[in-house]
């Protein structure tokens, strides 16, 4: 579970940082543990589509998989986040980023028809770009790995995130926030393989 910075925020129980939830968990560790049973289980139920791609399609990914511990599960968040010293997009302009981002993907034929080389350097500007708009008050990243996987799939590549440490991911995509893609591009270099 991330940990966010924000202030007024009425998505926790009062006093706490604790995520409101429909178990009524008040403790943070067993909120964790929940919460990564369920989205196991509720990932199953994800089946793959096709392009178009776009923040209602991150939407409905993010209902699927969390739609059973928390009300507002598919809802872009009300507040504005930070994470150590990252501010995410303010969330006034969640909507409009993410349509010049998802627009851009599509000028791009969802990234199809592209060798493995420019397809992982592109795979890394368009994930550091989309996590910085971070919709969710919660569970952003594994909305985004689902999106990147389906991504991936539609262009004819599979993912295997398995071989990727938690350290690692964490610097690439604090040098994200930075504009430096190279090392996510390493990672997805790594990671993906052809399907055909």
């Amino acid at each position: 579970m991330d940990k966010y910075d924000a202030s007024n925020d009425h998505y926790c129980y009062s006093g706490t940082n604790t995520l409101k939830n429909k178990l009524d968990i008040k403790d943070m560790d067993t909120l964790e543990k929940a919460e990564r049973e369920i989205t196991v289980i509720t990932a199953e139920k994800i089946i793959f589509k096709y392009p178009p791609y776009d923040l209602s399609y991150m939407q409905m990914l993010h209902s699927l998989l969390f739609s059973d511990l928390y009300d507002w599960a598919g809802n872009i968040r009300n507040v504005d986040i930070s994470k150590g010293g990252t501010r995410f997009c303010n969330c006034q302009r969640i909507e409009p980023e993410s349509k010049k981002l998802f627009g851009s993907l599509e000028k791009e034929n969802w990234l199809q028809n592209i060798g493995k080389e420019v397809f992982c350097k592109k795979l890394g500007e368009y994930y550091c770009e989309i996590n910085m708009l971070h919709p969710f008050r919660e569970g952003n990243g594994r909305v985004q790995r689902l999106l990147f996987e389906h991504l991936s799939l539609a262009a004819g590549y599979d993912l295997d995130w398995a071989d990727v440490s938690a350290d690692e991911w964490i610097q690439a995509n604090i040098d994200g926030v930075n504009v430096k893609y190279a090392s996510m591009e390493k990672i997805f270099n790594r990671i993906i393989t052809s399907c055909t």
